[in-house]
Parts: C-alpha cells; sequence; structure tokens
C-alpha cells in the first residue's frame, strides 16, 4: 500500500471542492455503489491535509504551513505521493518570499522521492495560466482532455484546463524544463465521486482538480507493483507511456495518461 497525502478542493480563492470527491476518484470503496465508483488505487492509504477554509477561499501562507506539515509528517509516514487539488491565480499578486518559500518545500518534497501531482488549474485557454503550484518543475502538472465531450459546466475541459507554457521565473534550475507545461493530461469532465452528503452518495464534477487524483491513483499502482521505483523512475514512465492526442504541447503535454502503458514501462526500468 502506498501512502498519499493530499490538498483537496480546486482554488485557493473562491471555488469549493469538497476533500470527500478527490479522496473518492484516489481511493473509493465503491461500497454504495456496488463497486461501480470504486476509486482508481483503492488500497492507497490516505493523509488528508486542509489549507482552505470552509467557503474554499485559502491563502499562500495556508498552503505554505501544510506543506511544512507534509514535510514534518512525512519523517513517522510512508507518504510517497502528494495530491495537489487546488489552483492558485496565475496573476494574482503573491509575496515573492513566500513564493520562493514554496518553491523551496516543493524541492524539499521532491528531493525526499516524493512524487508531486498538482492541478493546472482552471483558468484557460489563455497562454501562460497554468497555476504557480504545478508550474515548478518539481511537480507533474495535470490539465485534462476529454476531447470535445461538454460537461454539466457547458464547456469542454481542454477549454478551460490551464495551459502552458510555463513563465520560467519560479523553477528550481536543475529541474525540467520550465517552458513544456502542463505534463500530461487526464480525463476532468463529469467525474463521479463521492459526495459529502447521506444523499446523493455521488455525486459527478469536472476540473483539472478531478483529474489530478486520477493521476496520483496511477502512480499509487505504479509503486504498489514496483515498490522500489524512485519518484524520478515514475516521472519518466508516467511521461513516456501518455497516449499522443495531436495537440499541441501547451494543451495536452506528453498526452493523455495511460494506466496501462504506465504499468508496463516500469517493466523496462
Amino acid at each position: 500500500m502506498t501512502g498519499l497525502a493530499g490538498f483537496g478542493r480546486n482554488a485557493l480563492k473562491d471555488i469549493v471542492r469538497p476533500y470527500t470527491h478527490v479522496c473518492g476518484i484516489l481511493a473509493g470503496n465503491g461500497f454504495a455503489s456496488a463497486g461501480k465508483y470504486k476509486g482508481i488505487a483503492p488500497e492507497c492509504l490516505l493523509v488528508c491535509g486542509k489549507v482552505l477554509d470552509y467557503k474554499g477561499g485559502g491563502s499562500l501562507k495556508s498552503l505554505l504551513n501544510g506543506l511544512r506539515w507534509i514535510i514534518d509528517i512525512r519523517k513517522e509516514l510512508p507518504i510517497r505521493i502528494l495530491n495537489i487539488s487546488i489552483e492558485m491565480e496565475a496573476d494574482a499578486n503573491f509575496n515573492p518570499d513566500e513564493l520562493k518559500q514554496m518553491q523551496h518545500y516543493l524541492e524539499l518534497l521532491w528531493q525526499d522521492d516524493v512524487m508531486i501531482i498538482a492541478a493546472a488549474g482552471n483558468r484557460g485557454p489563455e497562454p501562460m495560466s497554468i497555476s504557480p503550484i504545478s508550474e515548478n518543475g518539481c511537480c507533474v502538472c495535470v490539465s485534462c482532455n476529454d476531447g470535445d465531450f461538454v460537461g454539466a459546466g457547458g464547456r469542454t475541459c481542454a477549454e478551460y484546463s490551464g495551459r502552458g507554457p510555463g513563465k520560467g521565473d519560479i523553477q528550481p534550475s536543475r529541474m525540467d524544463n520550465p517552458l513544456k507545461k502542463p505534463d500530461i493530461v487526464a480525463p476532468g469532465t463529469d467525474i463521479i465521486s463521492c459526495s459529502n452528503k447521506l444523499h446523493p452518495f455521488y455525486i459527478s464534477k469536472s476540473g483539472t482538480s478531478m483529474a489530478t487524483p486520477l493521476v496520483s491513483g496511477a502512480c499509487a499502482l505504479f509503486m504498489q507493483k514496483y515498490p522500489n521505483a524512485t519518484n524520478i523512475q515514475v516521472k519518466r514512465c508516467l511521461i513516456y507511456s501518455a497516449r499522443d492526442l495531436g495537440e499541441t504541447w501547451d494543451i495536452q503535454g506528453a498526452g493523455m495518461l495511460s494506466v496501462r502503458g504506465l504499468l508496463q514501462c516500469g517493466r523496462k526500468m
């Protein structure tokens, strides 16, 4: 079983996405649906952190506190994956020192062999609309793409999903090419998962925050099958196994998540 930590709403400001839905996508047992809506990695262990208030509002300072918390508990718990299903506005006026601190914490976690999966945000289709969190080279930046499928929100996922290139001014210099963001896409439209109410048990939501736990869950399955794999190896297989959708990199990254391809890629390590 793989330990997986996560922050589970969809915005650092104004958009509420309950933790329950993200947790269900990751590790729900599907009991209330006779297994139909089981999570992608139902045997992984979850450690949930809260960085937003009940209205979905938050601050970069709260996120920094959350990252410090993960760094601290990582000394006691076998956390291998950090799922960040929140976004920051790309054009927001953040404190530069706090941004540098965030980058430092992300790099510390990466160096400690933690796989960091973060949502690209829903500010597309403008260029350079990637969330500053997932723009960091230590993160696997997840956008969503469901072709022409229009969900309940009336827009295609590929249209509102954050797009690259990255700004290139917040990456640790030795990490990936800062301009090549996002890294990968996954389904993000009308994803059915657990509700935070007794009725209905399941609801559908859309956005890059729904696509992100699908990638995190796929990485958990990979680590379960190949427990000695490093985060560098997992990321390499994740990128190499993605299915090309024929879009430009700023829209699709390496392509669509392929769980089967990812698991097969591990045989070649």
